[in-house]
């Protein structure tokens, strides 16, 4: 702080005892003279008022630090009503004074003054106690040890926590998403982040696992993050367990066209052959693995060619399935989902993963950013309502885009894969949407 002009002296009575004990220390330190004493005693007046006091030259990131510890502390039940009153506390004493005349800066009394004149509505008659606490914390270590005090009370008494700021992120999520039995994890903490103010890692999975406790739910082993109520966490496995390969019963008809016109497409990747095709042979053996009937697997056909680059009907002699676009102009149709295949790509690059191991939140994340970029924040990410949105069939479309291979057998393989995997994975929805047939 050298070449800052000094103020008026500081020219106050304080505690005599806090005092004398400052400036043993200061001497057992080497701070004999006058101009080391008082630097020293600005600086524990510094370090002693709360972050938001404190003038602005002299803030730094152990102030940002602990003023979301207050707010962790604040939030988790863990500050007294008088140290919420009190933001840092104060030493009363009745012992005998001493006239301190400490040069300090002009700027940093104004700021004492008017902290002691918030907590107290005065400042004549106490603002002695509030420097001597401030000299006494100093020699303890000063904002440092205030800081990592904050820290272990809040990781050793999440404990007590109070419910009513249970119920408040209950209620948040509720109206966010409706009264559900299942939720996935990542939207639990979204509703704890717009119940509550957090910083701490710590405090925000400990609100998440109360919210868990209080609705009963339990961990759903089939599904990733998601928690529902025993009966419908049962349901879900039951769910997983019953499809076969490709999962035939749990998708519906819009799923199953989808998958069908994704798997022709992938063929054709792979074929030297324009407008490469499947007829109902190999729909009902080689993408759906025996599940449909033959009348079925035409009614398939038939909505697949529907479709802008497809097209269903006679074709040497048989009735086909064929994509008949170009690779070209259906990514341009589909420009968000060659946006949301860079994104992952390069988080799976980053992460040193393949696609097919990306964790179902960060591909929603991915898709949200591309399909919704106006709910989408830098700092907090992809709006609750637009991770919503995300569907199945769009993550479909993206693991599928993924994949791209020479050989045109491979290709049909390697599609059913990733379809194979998606559906494990995504039994139920793990941001919280409905998956009915």
């Amino acid at each position: 702080m050298g070449g800052v002009s000094r103020g008026p002296q500081l020219n106050r009575e304080v505690p005599e005892k806090s005092v004398e004990k400052f400036e043993e220390w200061c001497n057992h330190e080497g701070h004999v003279n006058g101009g080391d004493k008082g630097r020293h005693a600005e600086q524990a007046i510094i370090e002693y008022l709360p972050p938001k006091y404190r003038p602005d030259r002299f803030r730094d990131d152990l102030d940002e630090l602990e003023t979301n510890l207050r707010a962790d502390l604040d939030q988790a039940g863990l500050l007294t009503e008088d140290s919420s009153l009190k933001e840092n506390r104060v030493t009363r004493s009745s012992t005998e004074t001493k006239k301190v005349t400490y040069r300090i800066a002009e700027d940093v009394q104004e700021a004492l003054e008017q902290y002691v004149y918030d907590q107290e509505g005065k400042t004549r008659s106490v603002i002695g106690e509030y420097i001597a606490t401030a000299l006494d914390e100093y020699r303890d270590g000063g904002q440092t040890a205030r800081v990592r005090r904050y820290y272990e009370e809040l990781r050793d008494g999440t404990e007590m926590i109070s419910e009513d700021r249970v119920g408040k992120i209950i209620d948040i999520l509720e109206e966010e998403c409706g009264d559900r039995d299942y939720y996935n994890i990542e939207t639990i903490r979204t509703a704890v982040e717009k119940a509550l103010v957090v910083h701490s890692d710590e405090v925000r999975n400990d609100f998440a696992d109360r919210v868990i406790d209080r609705l009963g739910l339990v961990s759903v082993k089939t599904s990733d993050g998601v928690y529902a109520t025993p009966e419908r966490a049962e349901q879900i496995v039951q769910e997983y367990e019953v499809g076969d390969g490709v999962a035939w019963d749990v998708m519906d008809k819009e799923e199953r066209v989808d998958y069908l016109k994704e798997a022709v497409k992938a063929r054709a990747k792979g074929s030297s052959t324009t407008g490469s095709g499947v007829d109902y042979n190999k729909v009902r053996d080689n993408i759906f693995e025996g599940e449909p009937s033959n009348d079925y697997c035409y009614k398939l056909m038939k909505s697949a060619g529907e479709s802008p680059g497809f097209e269903y009907g006679d074709h040497n002699g048989k009735k086909m399935l064929r994509f008949t676009g170009t690779m070209e102009l259906s990514e341009k149709a589909d420009d968000w989902v060659g946006q949301a295949v860079k994104l992952v790509r390069e988080f799976c690059e980053e992460n040193e993963i393949e696609p097919r191991e990306i964790d179902r939140p960060v591909l929603d994340n991915r898709i949200a950013r591309v399909q919704f970029p106006d709910e989408y924040d830098e700092d907090y990410g992809p709006s609750l309502r637009s991770l919503d949105k995300v569907t199945d069939k769009d993550r479909n479309r993206v693991l599928q885009a993924i994949t791209d291979r020479d050989d045109a057998d491979p290709i049909l393989e390697d599609a059913k894969e990733k379809m194979h995997e998606l559906v494990d994975r995504s039994q139920p929805i793990a941001d919280g949407g409905s998956n009915t047939k």
